[in-house]
C-alpha cells in the first residue's frame, strides 16, 4: 500500500477473532464503569502486537513483507485462550489495560521468536531486550496516577474468561495516529503453516 509520506508506522499483529469482540468489548464496559481515566481501545483496533517496527521508510516495507511471509513458512497455526483482566505495571499504578492468554501463550511467544530471529537475520531489526508477554491492549490510562477502583474491578475480573480463538494468520499493519486515537489498515497478511492436531503451534 503507499503512504503520502516517506515512512510508515508498522507493527505486526494479530486480530482479535470477530466472534470474541462483543465479549472484549463487554469486558471493557465492565470495567469503564470504575474510572475515566482510561481511554479504551476501539472494537476494530483490538489486537495482539507481535513487534513494534515503528517509523520505516517506504523503500523497506516490502523487506518486512518478505519477512512475514518467511516467518508464516515455518509456524503452525494455533489455538489462543483469552482469560483474565489486568495492567502494566500494576492493577493499582495501571498504564496499560490488557486481557491475557492462557493457552496458546507459548506458541505466540515462539512465533514472535522467529519473526525476531528473520528480522534480526535480514538486518531489518536488533533483538528485542524485554521480555515478550502476550497480551491484547484494552486501554491505556490518560494520565500516571493511582486508581484504587479499576484496580478493584481489574481483580474481580483477573480470571474473567472470554473464550477460544483459532490463530491461522498474522498481519503487517499500518499505524496513522490522529488527535482521537490511531486508525490501522493492514498492508499485508501471512498464513501460517496449516493447523493440525499432532502438531500444536510447533515451529
Amino acid at each position: 500500500m503507499a503512504s503520502s509520506g516517506s515512512t510508515m508506522r508498522l507493527f505486526y499483529g494479530i486480530y482479535l477473532d470477530a466472534t470474541l469482540r462483543d465479549a472484549v468489548v463487554e469486558l471493557q464496559k465492565r470495567l469503564q464503569r470504575s474510572t475515566g481515566s482510561v481511554k479504551w481501545v476501539e472494537a476494530d483496533n483490538l489486537h495482539f502486537t507481535l513487534r513494534f517496527m515503528g517509523d520505516i521508510p517506504n523503500c523497506q516495507v516490502a523487506d518486512l513483507i518478505q519477512a512475514g511471509r518467511a516467518t508464516a513458512q515455518v509456524v503452525h497455526g494455533f489455538d489462543l485462550h483469552l482469560r483474565g483482566a489486568g495492567a502494566f505495571p500494576t492493577p493499582t499504578n495501571p498504564r496499560t489495560v490488557w486481557l491475557g492468554v492462557t493457552d496458546g501463550a507459548a506458541q505466540m511467544t515462539d512465533l514472535h521468536s522467529s519473526l525476531t530471529h528473520v528480522l534480526h537475520e535480514t538486518g531489518l531489526a536488533e533483538p528485542e531486550n524485554r521480555r515478550f508477554s502476550p497480551h491484547c491492549t484494552l486501554g491505556r490510562a490518560r494520565q500516571s496516577r493511582r486508581d484504587q477502583a479499576l484496580a478493584a474491578a481489574l481483580n474481580a475480573h483477573a480470571a474473567h474468561d472470554i473464550g477460544p480463538m483459532r490463530c491461522e494468520q498474522f498481519c503487517l499493519i499500518h499505524s496513522t495516529l490522529h488527535s482521537s486515537g490511531p486508525t490501522y489498515q493492514v498492508v499485508e497478511t501471512f498464513a501460517l503453516r496449516q493447523y493440525n492436531t499432532t502438531d500444536r503451534g510447533g515451529n
